[in-house]
């Protein structure tokens, strides 16, 4: 018997021959592509080789690839499985030839039967029934005679080959005449072969087939027979055992015929031999036979107790079954086989990744998918088979359809409801199908067909994705949750029911998370319809009419109320700059979505002149938590933080918006104007009360009025001694605790901060005590609990408890915290890969500067700007500290998906840098970056500000197909964490982030406990060498901050060069041809073409970058292109006219080469010379 043998195949049989290899003790080796280098077969394998590319010319039918992979991992044998070389008498005879076992039948049995035309002459020869047909036919005349012999309709049919390439149905002469070269071509272009015949085709036959094995000494047995009979496009898609209604001895004679037939060639190993029955006459015929397993060899197993791949490798290595006495098979089983395909579009391939994949457990599942699968577009469709087995047919269909609707296969469109409709028809309960059943099939899908997707349509649902703030996962839902939740009151849904929500602004794709796909819709996707109704009894189960005078009033102007705070004046802002807040009608900024709405006006005025250890900017703070709807200052400009803003930041917030007033957000667009209007917590409360009776009641009523717009309420902004408004009390400093401010964020959540603003991680322990303290002892009322560097963010149910209630609760537990000095907590050391200043790293610096700002402090060189902003000698020295620093995680979410962020434990190892101002759109996943004295990685591509010196591994593992993400949790990163980094070379790293997101490679994580107060010791021990080190890092500091300043004075930020309105001035229109306008309001990241250059429909001229994502623009028409009306980095808004072509049917070829000839050196030409359009 063999130690080790090569599966030579890929998807559900490697896997499953690598089961059956395992159960035997045999060493199992998988091959695989460059594009299958994470599936599953690699992964269940012993020893995994790649073989070439993609393409499975370059790899799964390499012969000479396969053989050398068997002879270097050492294997004896080759098990071919099905498809690719199974049935490749050359590939047979090379296995001999290089001193392998060819698990299957002999090169010669290959040959016989794969040339359809002579299997026949075999099965005649050994007494089998074969159909009326011909022999080869030379050419579309001899067809026609044959044709008219045998009686229409007929079947052209490829002698080489299977899969039903090569077969064409007839019905009559004409279509023989447009079948006969196509057969002969399909043939030729797939089988090398296309020589073809006719035979007799019967409309309404059965597919029936026989399981024979063979030892290859004569002794032959025939396992049962199946029925394939359904069928779509002459592919099996479902397969049983055994055949329904077929007479006991015509049963007999198909088994005795099979055995005859195969001992006359004394055929070796697992065959199949296939017949079409006619079930009226009671008759059956040869089809052909296949030289190999066949794909639902399973249901075979299932009724005989016998293990079909065992019995190959056994016969390979010389040890036969015995094939006498065999009892008979048992039972019925069913197979169907799932299939990444649309039935509504024909069946075409439907590659993809899975988002969601869930088998029963109590059926046979071979397969090789999991959720996060990626099914690739380069083979088959086939993704698994389920099979079932039960006593009768009836409990077989039963098991069936339970298991089929308990399967899940989400992410792209599949068979599966396909399969669920046909399994449920009476005349498949019955048994009463043919190889046509399907023709005549109307299958009609519980879901929805995209035709077009709009911009932005998302799926969502209220209130979203709940309980992860704290790791920097968004909650995402609808933008507009008012409309959203009347929308399901008014059809008595379940407030939860999930709904379309069509948009100007993106879904949170960077997350990939969510709804379809976790992305926006695109044409053609499938959207399932529940099958379950989660009805209320709202509106005693009636749908209701909204009244109109509660219809709010969408406009351009916008008035949102909003609480003061959570930071202020005179802490942050002066007291003017907030009156000058309220004050402004904002305008809506282009790139805007439901990250965050930028808003354009004055520029605030700050009381302090740097954000100190937090960064260069006063806008720059210790991160912290934020709150949904808050007004956060990235530099000088305003973001409204939306539903999938991030959680974590080191920027101030002026404003919060009310609970009750957020859906406004989400129904502003570019040039809109927002004037925030401050409220108290009270009013906020009484807001959401009113607007929530309105979505029960969908009512007008005294408790539903409206609120007035009323002047501004300036006590509400106003410091009193020196503390702002926004703070709402505040512990004095004690001898063994921190100050303590507590801060009004909104009129859902209260951020506590400890300490003066500075990095001390006793300050983060005292954070953790209050963290523990509530979680042993929790709140009514309070939600979430999300830490920051030196806060706390509690987020609470105002409906629940009040937030003076809150404020007493917390104080009161506050002052019964025990000191932390001594406090001990566990803290894993993560060792991660990284490579400084990679090429991700490096392009996101070069786009920014493309498409945002090209001149800052940080460019163009981040790591020059920290060496430069610590007063060190060369970069050298900023990479030296980065890997040998050990940087403690103090807060998760920093920029999306448990991006950490860490600051270094050594104080002689924080490097001080400021952010980028403003922001990056992109930040490759898995970037490292320093911002203010912090270290983040970034979780998903996204935007950023953080100073960029490398790239890591990834640290979100969206499906935890990574052991190392225990618990259930994606993010890799936990609180107190110590991350290390150690350097490696590009190429090792690409290798490496896509193992490890895969699993097939791991991190070395130790575990520590770090003492506080070992802590607080250390940094006495250091203090004079830590006192020398900040004097160097501030003087080098201050230096860098008045470059900043002098930079910061020159920076506009709407600059007018970069403003198409400025830069055509009326222009627009005076090139020649058909204008191309920008759709959407954005940026001009780069040209993808020349002036002059000749285009076709649908090529890409340019590239605009708007709500973090590229567009492109297209050519509308065939032709010439004018002179761009804009450059890269230019402001559009849409509608904006960028470029123009010139449509080859509007002129002559001499024409055209002068208008190609003055468009190239920028001339004009005469619009009379050209039939123009209007």
């Amino acid at each position: 018997m063999f130690d080790t043998v090569l599966i030579a195949n890929r998807g559900e049989i490697a896997v499953r021959v690598a089961r059956t290899l395992k159960k035997m003790g045999i060493r199992s080796v998988a091959v695989y592509s460059d594009a299958d280098r994470n599936s599953m077969h690699v992964k269940v394998a012993d020893v995994a080789v790649n073989i070439g590319g993609a393409a499975s010319t370059d790899s799964y039918l390499r012969g000479d690839a396969v053989i050398e992979a068997a002879k270097a991992a050492g294997a004896q044998a080759i098990f071919p499985g099905y498809g690719f070389l199974s049935e490749n008498a050359d590939f047979c005879e090379a296995c001999t030839q290089a001193g392998l076992v060819f698990i299957g039948p002999t090169a010669q049995h290959m040959r016989e039967f794969g040339l359809k035309h002579a299997a026949r002459a075999i099965a005649e020869k050994a007494g089998v029934p074969t159909m009326p047909g011909s022999g080869l036919l030379d050419d579309v005349n001899q067809a026609i005679v044959e044709a008219k012999r045998i009686g229409y309709p007929v079947m052209v049919k490829s002698t080489a080959g299977g899969g039903g390439i090569g077969l064409i149905r007839c019905a009559d002469e004409d279509e023989l005449k447009n079948a006969f070269e196509k057969a002969q071509r399909l043939a030729k272009s797939y089988f090398s072969d296309g020589r073809v015949f006719v035979e007799r085709l019967l409309v309404h036959a059965r597919h029936t087939e026989v399981q024979i094995f063979g030892d290859g000494k004569g002794a032959v047995v025939a396992l049962g027979e199946r029925d394939c009979s359904i069928q779509r496009k002459n592919q099996k898609i479902i397969e049983e055992t055994p055949a329904p209604n077929l007479p006991d001895e015509t049963r007999k004679a198909l088994l005795s015929v099979s055995e005859k037939l195969g001992r006359s060639v004394n055929y070796l190993s697992a065959g199949s031999i296939e017949y079409l029955y006619d079930e009226q006459r009671n008759e059956f015929f040869f089809l052909e036979v296949n030289t190999r397993l066949q794909v639902e060899h399973c249901v075979t197993e299932e009724v005989t107790g016998i293990d079909l791949v065992e019995w190959m490798i056994a016969t390979a290595g010389g040890s036969p079954p015995n094939l006498k006495n065999l009892p008979p098979p048992h039972g019925a089983s069913i197979e169907v086989r799932l299939l990444a395909e649309n039935p509504l579009r024909g069946f075409l391939p439907s590659p993809g990744v899975l988002t969601e994949v869930s088998f029963p457990t109590d059926a046979r599942i071979d397969g090789y998918v999991d959720t996060g699968t990626e099914v690739s577009s380069h083979y088959d469709s086939l993704i698994a088979k389920l099979i079932v087995s039960a006593e009768t047919r009836e409990a077989a269909i039963a098991k069936l359809s339970l298991a089929l609707d308990a399967t899940r296969l989400c992410g792209i469109a599949t068979n599966l409801e396909y399969l669920r409709k046909i399994v449920a028809t009476d005349a498949f309960r019955a048994g009463q199908v043919s190889t046509a059943f399907l023709d005549s099939f109307v299958f009609i899908a519980p879901v929805i067909e995209v035709l077009e997707p709009g911009t932005f349509t998302t799926i969502q649902d209220y209130p979203g994705r709940v309980g992860y703030w704290d790791i920097g996962l968004p909650p995402s839902g609808p933008m507009d949750e008012y409309a959203f939740q009347i929308a399901n009151s008014l059809l008595g849904n379940h407030s939860s029911a999930a709904a379309l929500e069509a948009t100007f602004k993106s879904t949170f794709v960077l997350g990939q998370m969510g709804g379809h796909g976790g992305r926006t819709l695109r044409s053609y996707d499938l959207l399932s319809i529940s099958a379950k109704e989660e009805k209320t009894n709202r509106h005693n189960g009636k749908i209701t009419a909204f009244p109109s005078s509660l219809i709010p009033l969408y406009g351009q102007t916008w008035e949102i109320r909003a609480l003061y705070g959570p930071h202020g004046a005179p802490d942050f802002f002066t007291e003017e700059s907030v009156k000058t807040f309220f004050e402004t009608d904002w305008q809506v900024h282009y790139n805007s979505n439901r990250l965050g709405v930028r808003l354009i006006g004055p520029k605030p005025t700050w009381t302090r002149t740097d954000g100190g250890e937090a960064g260069l900017h006063p806008s720059n703070v210790h991160d912290c938590e934020y709150a949904i709807g808050t007004v956060n200052f990235t530099g000088d400009m305003p973001v409204i933080l939306t539903q999938d803003g991030p959680s974590l930041g080191g920027f101030v917030c002026l404003v919060t918006i009310a609970k009750a007033e957020l859906w406004k957000v989400g129904q502003v667009k570019p040039g809109d104007t927002i004037r925030f209007v401050p409220i108290s917590f009270d009013e906020a409360v009484e807001m959401e009360k009113r607007q929530k009776a309105i979505i029960e009641t969908l009512t007008c009523s005294d408790v539903t009025k409206k609120l007035s717009t009323t002047a501004i309420n300036w006590a509400l902004t106003a410091s009193d001694n020196g503390q702002s408004a926004a703070i709402l009390a505040t512990i004095r400093k004690s001898a063994s605790s921190p100050q303590v401010v507590y801060r009004q964020a909104g009129d859902k959540y209260i951020l506590i901060e400890y300490g003066p603003v500075i990095l001390d991680l006793n300050l983060r322990f005292q954070v953790h005590a209050l963290m523990e303290a509530l979680q042993s002892s929790p709140v009514s009322g309070i939600l979430e609990l999300s830490p920051g560097v030196r806060s706390l963010q509690i987020h609470y149910d105002s409906l629940i408890i009040g937030q003076q209630e809150l404020l007493k609760k917390l104080i009161t537990l506050e002052r019964q915290l025990p000191p932390v000095a001594s406090m001990k907590v566990k803290s894993r050391v993560v060792h991660l890969p990284m490579v400084f200043e990679d090429s991700a790293t490096l392009d996101a610096v070069a786009r920014y500067r493309q498409s945002v700002r090209d001149t800052a402090p940080w460019l163009p060189s981040n790591t020059e700007f920290i060496r430069r902003i610590n007063g060190l000698d060369s970069v050298q020295q900023v990479r030296d500290i980065i890997y040998k620093t050990s940087y403690m995680v103090l807060g998760l979410g920093d920029v999306y998906l448990g991006a950490p962020c860490a600051v270094p434990v050594d104080p002689r190892h924080r490097l001080l840098t400021s952010k980028y101002n403003p922001a990056r759109t992109y930040t490759a996943e898995g970037t490292v970056g320093i911002g203010g004295i912090y270290m983040c990685i970034y979780g998903m591509d996204s935007p950023g500000g953080y100073q960029l010196v490398g790239r890591t591994l990834p640290i979100w593992n969206k499906f935890l197909k990574n052991k190392i993400f225990s618990d259930g949790k994606p993010w890799l990163l936990r609180f107190f964490d110590q991350v290390r980094f150690y350097p490696v070379e590009e190429v090792r790293l690409e290798e490496m982030r896509s193992a490890f997101r895969d699993g097939r490679e791991s991190i070395e994580i130790t575990e520590e406990v770090f003492d506080l107060a070992e802590y607080n010791a250390f940094l006495e021990s250091i203090a004079p060498e830590l006192d020398s080190f900040k004097r160097k890092q501030q003087a080098a500091f201050e230096i860098e901050v008045a470059h900043w300043k002098i930079d910061e004075a020159k920076l506009t930020t709407n600059d007018s060069t970069n403003d198409l309105s400025q830069q055509q001035n009326g222009t627009a229109g005076k090139d020649q041809g058909m204008p191309v306008a920008a759709d959407i309001s954005g940026n001009v990241w780069k040209l993808a073409a020349q002036p002059g250059d000749c285009v076709k429909t649908g090529d890409t001229l340019l590239i605009l970058e708007a709500m973090k994502m590229e567009f492109s623009v297209a050519a509308p028409c065939d032709g010439i292109l004018g002179n761009f009306l804009c450059r890269a980095g230019t402001q559009v808004q849409a509608g904006d006219i960028l470029v123009s072509v010139v449509e080859h049917s509007d002129l002559s070829n001499e024409k055209q080469l002068k208008t190609a000839d003055h468009m190239l050196h920028g001339k004009e030409i005469d619009r009379h010379q050209i039939v123009g359009r209007t």
